[in-house]
């Protein structure tokens, strides 16, 4: 005999949903324990008067059901990448969120969610300063990721029925189009960025299963190493930082043609990186590209349109 408090976070949201279930029949709490009982499971009266009460309540009103869609697909890239699952216990406060300078990432993101909690309407994005952020508070939700990350074998069902919005939900996150335009011109695509080698190998794995797409990973930051700072703070890496990228020109096109990014200006960038490669001879690439493109850093960025117009022919 199992009590509630011993079940995996899975288990106690489909109790949570055939007590709901069985409440909504007319089932009093003595026919419901007694069912869960007989299944292994027990259930006080107490507790199950407190879900009545009150937690059927946030149930109706913030509904998850964990079942395979390709917005949970696209969640769960997400929340391996750039989202964020934090808790206040004080308050019984379990909030998603992501933050980002990309408006439609969030939007998407937003989407997604209200989908699966049952929204009529989408969660607001807010903005501030060049930053949008969507917050969404969901106990259910919440444990169901920290579940998945927890053990990641149970996430595979849920990713493997949307392979393609899962590795969008990572490239979004932490992919991008890696462009070199040095002696020769090149373009590959980093599909994702992290120090969880056992997601990194998985996302290989479905790039080549699903698509055909042949990936390399290497080694980008090393443990020890100081090389950020978030609010003034320096950050010391704990973990050695892996990337995921695609591995030969047709894979990337593969990449372009069957995954892509939901982010515009990456998007943008690939597509136009690619429509050079197939257009112009290899002496003509670089002269073409930094026509649109500016390196600043590390990072080519697009030009200001005022200075592409100037430049035109």
């Amino acid at each position: 005999m199992q009590t509630f408090s011993q079940l995996s976070a899975i288990q106690q949201l489909q109790v949570k949903r055939e007590v709901s279930a069985l409440l909504s029949e007319g089932k009093g709490y003595k026919k419901i324990r007694r069912i869960f009982t007989q299944q292994g499971i027990k259930l006080s009266l107490g507790t199950l008067s407190y879900w009545c009460n009150i937690e059927t309540k946030r149930l109706r009103k913030n509904s998850f059901t964990a079942k395979p869609s390709k917005e949970l697909a696209y969640f769960i890239g997400v929340l391996f990448g750039d989202g964020c699952a934090s808790i206040d216990k004080k308050n019984h406060d379990y909030c998603l969120q992501l933050s980002s300078i990309d408006k439609e990432f969030v939007e998407k993101f937003s989407i997604c969610v209200s989908k699966l909690l049952g929204k009529e309407k989408n969660y607001p994005v807010h903005r501030s300063k060049h930053i949008f952020t969507a917050n969404i508070r969901s106990k259910e939700l919440y444990q169901f990721v920290k579940e998945i990350k927890n053990d990641f074998e149970k996430a595979k069902p849920f990713i493997e029925s949307g392979p393609v919005e899962f590795i969008q939900g990572l490239a979004d996150s932490e992919g991008h189009p890696t462009v070199s335009a040095a002696k020769e011109f090149k373009i590959k695509v980093t599909v994702a960025n992290s120090a969880n080698l056992a997601l990194l190998q998985y996302t290989q794995d479905l790039l080549i299963k699903f698509f055909n797409i042949k990936s390399t990973s290497r080694l980008t930051k090393r443990a020890g190493v100081t090389d950020s700072v978030i609010e003034g703070r320096k950050i010391t890496r704990t973990k050695n930082v892996y990337l995921v990228e695609t591995q030969t020109k047709t894979d990337t096109k593969k990449y372009y043609e069957k995954i892509g990014f939901n982010i515009y200006r990456k998007q943008q960038k690939l597509q136009y990186a690619i429509q050079i490669t197939e257009t112009y001879s290899i002496k003509q690439q670089q002269k073409e590209w930094t026509k649109k493109y500016i390196k600043v850093g590390k990072q080519w960025q697009l030009k200001p349109v005022q200075e592409i117009v100037q430049k035109a022919p």
